[in-house]
């Protein structure tokens, strides 16, 4: 699901705590409540430290979270990919944070006042009729809502602590010079990569020993002798009680699927050296690397300019050792600095890859866009920071959830 978020809208949406932990009430809406499977008002979806998640609390949050994926997602979100995603769980999660932070907020004296509270309160359009705060409208969504005014105004009490948390860790973010030097450059690199993939995968082979050579490969003595090895080894484990006789054809086969293994890995090895050959520091051009590469039936292909950020090759996977070559300052596959094509294994495939055109920082761009980078790397640094002091809050706390609420059962 966060992969799916990230890859659609990037890392803001998934800023964790901070895109969830400022009450969801506030922004989205107000939504009328779903079944709460039964459940009686007074019931708990957890503590923390002792103190309780309302089950009205967490339905709420979990239907506006609900509504929100459903809006991203053209209108559909079911039950299995409720559960599959653990969308409950999740937002269970940040409440506990939301928790945690009220707690904290009480005990060092970081909390809103009443008039804060009431002032927010006062300004949220979702409470207004004719542009002022109406107190009819107020109650009367609150109890659609399964709040009460007093329940309601505690959890902006404690939203109110959140941001107030927020503030106090973005006033003590500071970006020097040199690190936005080094994310205009990180930005500005761009990189494409030229690369051929050749699976190795033996199931795709289809490797089979059939019984002619079985019968041929048991009455070679010199096989035999390797038979009879193997059975030796496994005697007291894999074979035990077995006699020679009964196992030695199952013994064989394996052995014969290890040695095409052995040849197949020897032919791929041999093409890969040829490609690299054929590449070295001057790759050819597609069509003629194509016709090379037509016999064993594999094409070169490029990818996009890529950044700095990236650990992952298009259509391949990860691929951090390959970029991290492509980036290096003196990078051994830049083919146009003197490099050269290079080989990588990858679970089971070997990539060969060379950087084929390559991007430098425009450091003349520096100026006018470093107003946008100070925004955006003290948001990166912010969210690090408030993030790894949450977690450090909830290693430390007692937080129980109730699993039928939670987990949905």
């Amino acid at each position: 699901m966060l992969a799916w978020i990230r890859e659609k809208f990037g890392n803001v949406v998934i800023g964790g705590i901070i895109g969830f932990i400022a009450f969801v009430f506030v922004f989205y809406g107000v939504f009328s409540p779903k079944s709460t499977r039964g459940l009686h008002e007074g019931s708990v979806a957890g503590t923390v430290n002792g103190d309780s998640i309302s089950i009205s609390e967490f339905s709420n949050a979990l239907n506006q979270r609900i509504e929100f994926f459903k809006n991203i997602s053209g209108g559909k979100l079911s039950e299995e990919q409720i559960k599959a995603f653990k969308v409950r769980d999740s937002v269970f999660k940040e409440l506990a944070n939301r928790k945690l932070l009220s707690q904290e907020s009480k005990r060092i004296g970081l909390t809103a006042s009443d008039q804060e509270i009431r002032e927010k309160i006062m300004e949220m359009p979702v409470f207004q009729k004719d542009g002022k705060f109406d107190l009819v409208t107020y109650k009367q969504l609150l109890e659609k809502n399964n709040y009460n005014p007093g329940s309601f105004e505690r959890l902006m009490g404690d939203d109110l602590a959140v941001r107030k948390w927020s503030d106090f860790f973005k006033r003590r973010t500071r970006v020097a010079d040199q690190e936005l030097r080094n994310e205009f450059s990180n930005r500005q690199e761009q990189r494409t990569i030229k690369y051929v993939l050749i699976e190795q995968d033996p199931a795709k082979k289809g490797f089979q020993a059939d019984d002619t050579e079985i019968k041929k490969f048991v009455s070679d003595p010199a096989k035999l002798n390797l038979i009879k090895a193997r059975f030796e080894q496994g005697k007291n484990a894999i074979y035990k009680g077995q006699k020679l006789e009964v196992v030695q054809e199952g013994i064989a086969r394996d052995l014969i699927l290890g040695e095409k293994l052995i040849e197949s890995q020897k032919n791929v090895d041999q093409m890969v050296d040829r490609i690299v050959a054929k590449v070295a520091n001057k790759a050819p051009a597609d069509a003629d690397l194509n016709r090379f590469l037509k016999p064993y039936n594999v094409q070169v292909k490029s990818t996009a300019s890529m950044s700095h950020e990236n650990d992952f090759l298009p259509g391949v996977g990860e691929a951090k050792e390959l970029l991290a070559d492509a980036f290096n300052a003196q990078s051994p596959i830049e083919l146009a600095a003197g490099g050269k094509a290079k080989k990588y294994q990858m679970n089971g495939r070997t990539l060969v890859a060379w950087v084929n055109e390559s991007k430098k920082p425009n450091w003349d761009e520096f100026k006018s866009q470093r107003e946008k980078l100070m925004g955006d790397l003290s948001e990166k640094k912010f969210n690090r920071l408030f993030e790894a002091w949450v977690k450090e809050l909830s290693d430390h706390a007692k937080i129980e959830a109730n699993s039928s609420v939670v987990n949905g059962e």
